[in-house]
């Protein structure tokens, strides 16, 4: 209420697993789950996009996603890290949910969502992985069609349980699997940005470029810049999507 007092129009919620807010609160405080937090937030006057990072996807229950979904001030806008397709992996990741569970709930979500923006997380060749649990990556990516990936080898790390493990992954494989994934992820992406051209979306600007451009992002977390000056900033507009990029949309203000 005080961000939003002092002129701010969007909140971002950030924790490791956000979703899991107030399942282990303590002592006094009330017992507030993330899907009610959101409810709450929204009622904030003046308050016009929420947005959120990184949910779990063993905690995506139905009220989360059912609130996500018809909740106006919610971005349309999921991060759900896979980090692999595979549940034999998952398991030895101790994620808590295997591939079928992840794709149900991607299922739903845009079932009830059409036009959320999907991202994820996923690593390659966690010790143990095998030809058949990198092909259920590839797999998951292929049905879930990511807007966004953000892909890693597996690395240890110091005082970890993973700096003991013995059956890691070959480097050429591991660095062949990364190149197999990030391949298919781009040209994911290029089909998926067609479709944009020439749609309207309604976009909030924050950052002034130095190319005369100023860029913000859709409901839909797409990043969008039009020419422009300082006065968009912190600004609302509707902007017609006129040249496609891997990276940014270029688009026209329309309203």
């Amino acid at each position: 209420e005080k961000t939003v007092a002092r002129g701010a129009k969007e909140v971002f919620l950030l924790g490791q697993n956000v979703n899991n807010y107030g399942r282990r609160f303590s002592g006094e405080h009330e017992k507030v789950n993330f899907t009610e937090l959101l409810r709450r937030l929204s009622a904030i006057e003046g308050l016009e996009r929420i947005r959120f990072t990184s949910p779990h996807p063993f905690h995506m229950d139905d009220e989360f996603i059912e609130e996500f979904a018809k909740n106006p001030k919610i971005c349309k806008s999921m991060h759900m890290p896979l980090q692999s397709g595979s549940t034999k992996v998952l398991r030895d990741m101790k994620r808590g949910y295997t591939k079928e569970w992840f794709l149900n709930r991607v299922e739903k979500l845009r079932a009830l969502c059409p036009e959320v923006s999907v991202s994820t997380d996923i690593i390659v060749a966690f010790p143990g992985e095998s030809d058949e649990d990198f092909e259920d990556t590839l797999d998951v990516m292929r049905r879930v069609e990511f807007d966004q990936i953000f892909s890693f080898k597996y690395s240890p790390r110091p005082e970890t349980e993973a700096e003991h493990f013995t059956n890691v992954v070959d480097e050429d494989i591991a660095s062949m699997r990364l190149t197999t994934l990030q391949n298919l992820a781009t040209d994911i992406l290029d089909e998926k940005n067609k479709t944009h051209l020439g749609k309207v979306y309604r976009v909030y600007f924050e950052d002034l470029n130095q190319d005369y451009f100023v860029s913000g992002r859709s409901d839909n977390n797409l990043l969008i810049k039009v020419k422009g000056s300082d006065e968009l900033l912190g600004a609302f507009r509707d902007v017609k999507i006129t040249e496609i990029g891997r990276t940014i949309l270029t688009g026209e203000i329309v309203g």
